[in-house]
């Protein structure tokens, strides 16, 4: 027990030895955490958005005129065993001549109000709920080689282009945590470098009484996790306070179709992962500093 709080208490002496090159590194690592948290925050967001957009998309499909009521339920109950397709509604034209004059407003009843009755150009609709947009675009061609339908309508390019556009925002923040994560490796690396050469007379010693390549090795790795955790204070402060400010705003702005993801567990799950990155990052850098400086044949 009193080697681990040795190896602790030489890992702290090391951090503030050569504070100059620690702070570096520390800077680095917060910007580096910084940026994996908000890239954290956003892929969890657009998750949960892009799930809430596919729940609410849905296939437009208009029936032929002349269709009866008899073969539009038959067409119902087809559509409805579909593979991807949740329940299907129906709208008659005269529901929907209605539901278009009350969404015009004021005005909708004065332009289009004349249209009730015979002179009704709607036409019967089913709505098809889906289970997910990725794959309404099979679905829909699904429909329409089904028997009595004039056309089926949805959203889907729209919600394929925003998955499409979510994904390529985390792929760039993928890519710019790896930058990071390499920078603050090659920084810490460097601290833990000066540290070792202001040490070599004492690591000399260590060797010559016997002390194995892993005790010598050991401070110098604490140091680097220490650097690690010490750069993700900011993050952490940043993912806690940041995002619950940020929560409490935008959901009073956001429609209630789209709700951001509940502060807690998610900050206090960030902020885990940002400590044990940090701490892993810290550690590496050391290790591959010190394995190749401590290279020797006894």
């Amino acid at each position: 027990m009193s080697r681990i709080f040795r190896h602790i208490k030489d890992g702290f002496i090391g951090v503030f030895r050569h504070f100059a090159l620690s702070f570096s590194s520390i800077s680095s690592m917060m910007i580096m955490l910084t940026l994996m948290s908000i890239f954290m925050l956003l892929n969890e967001n657009i998750i949960q958005i892009t799930q809430q957009i596919e729940e609410n998309v849905s296939l437009y499909v208009q029936i032929d005129s002349e269709t009866t009521k008899e073969e539009t339920e038959n067409l119902k109950e087809r559509i409805s065993k579909i593979n991807g397709i949740s329940d299907v509604q129906f709208s008659s034209k005269h529901e929907e001549l209605e539901l278009f004059i009350k969404n015009r407003g004021d005005e909708g009843e004065e332009l289009f109000g004349g249209f009730r009755g015979e002179d009704n150009p709607f036409l019967d609709v089913l709505i098809a709920n889906v289970r997910s947009g990725h794959n309404i675009k099979n679905i829909s061609k699904d429909i329409e080689e089904l028997d009595h339908i004039y056309k089926v309508s949805f959203g889907g390019d729209a919600t394929q282009t925003l998955l499409d556009v979510m994904s390529r925002v985390r792929d760039v923040g993928f890519i710019f945590v790896v930058v990071l994560s390499g920078v603050a490796i090659f920084l810490i690396a460097n601290t833990i470098n000066a540290t070792i050469h202001s040490r070599s007379e004492e690591i000399s010693i260590m060797r010559t009484v016997g002390a194995t390549n892993w005790y010598i090795r050991w401070p110098f790795i604490i140091e680097g996790m220490l650097i690690g955790i010490l750069g993700s204070a900011i993050p952490i402060l940043i993912t806690v306070f940041g995002y619950t400010k940020f929560y409490e705003i935008q959901n009073i702005k956001l429609d209630n179709m789209f709700q951001l993801v509940a502060v807690e567990p998610l900050i206090w799950k960030v902020s885990l992962v940002l400590i044990l990155t940090g701490a892993l990052v810290g550690a590496v850098g050391s290790l591959l500093t010190v394995s190749r400086r401590l290279r020797w044949t006894r």
